[in-house]
This record gives structure tokens, sequence and C-alpha cells, in this order.
């Protein structure tokens, strides 16, 4: 519900020097609050840099893989697909598989982090509702 940088996954939880690390960032992205699109993920840690210098960087802006393909980083696996709204709207789905495989405590919002205030909606998309009671 909140646009901007999120991290989606920590590993181990809570550390700076992270083995794996995923950073998504949130655009709300049409008339409804509800319309919120990653537009873009990274990819990074000492289990990334193993196998791709720099880490990966994903833009739904970019051209699109038309067949996306799980990636392997220590045990976890993931992939990231480009998609298109029917009003043309470009964004990115991440994919994840193993995460409790690692051997460590998984951070961030797909892992043990607290995520209230991610789902809170901001002030312009609150719903409020008055309850009147009549006599």
């Amino acid at each position: 519900m909140k646009p901007g940088k999120h991290v989606l996954i920590q590993v181990p939880k809570g550390d700076l020097d992270a083995l794996l690390r995923v950073d998504a960032e949130a655009s709300r992205l049409g008339g409804q609050c509800a319309d919120m699109y990653f537009q873009e993920i990274n990819i990074t840690g000492q289990w990334v840099e193993a196998n791709v210098a720099g880490g990966l960087r994903f833009q739904a802006q970019e051209v699109a893989n038309d067949s996306p393909t799980w990636m392997s980083f220590g045990q976890v696996q993931m992939k990231v697909a480009h998609g298109r709204t029917q009003q043309g709207i470009k964004y990115l789905n991440f994919y994840v598989k193993h995460l409790a495989h690692t051997g460590f405590a998984v951070g961030g919002l797909l892992g043990e982090d607290d995520h209230r205030e991610e789902a809170r909606p901001s002030k312009a998309c609150a719903q409020h509702t008055s309850l009147v009671t009549f006599s």
C-alpha cells in the first residue's frame, strides 16, 4: 500500500553484509489506491556476487524476457517476470522459493520483518466509515 523502496528479502535478517538482499521500488500507477506496482527490483548480496558481479537489476520499462527462468542463490530460487496491465502499465512480478532452506532467519517483507507500516494505506487512500445512530 505504500510507494517507495522496500526490502523484500534479507538473509540473514538484520545483517548489513547480507548473503542475499532483494529491494523493490513500488509505485502507485493508475487511478486506484491499490494500483501499486513494482517498477524496479535489485538483487544483491554475497551469494549473488559469486555469480554476477554487481548484482542484478530489473526495471519494468526494459525490454521484457518472454520466458523468465529461475535463478539460484544459495538454497533460494527466484525469478522476475515483466507484466503489463490492460491499460498498458508495465510492472515486475517477483517469485521466490525455498526461503526456509537458507539456514538463517530471513528478514524483509517476505521474511520475518514487520510489514504493518507498508500495509497501512496513506491518509489519502484510507477509507473511513462513520457510524451514526438515530433514536
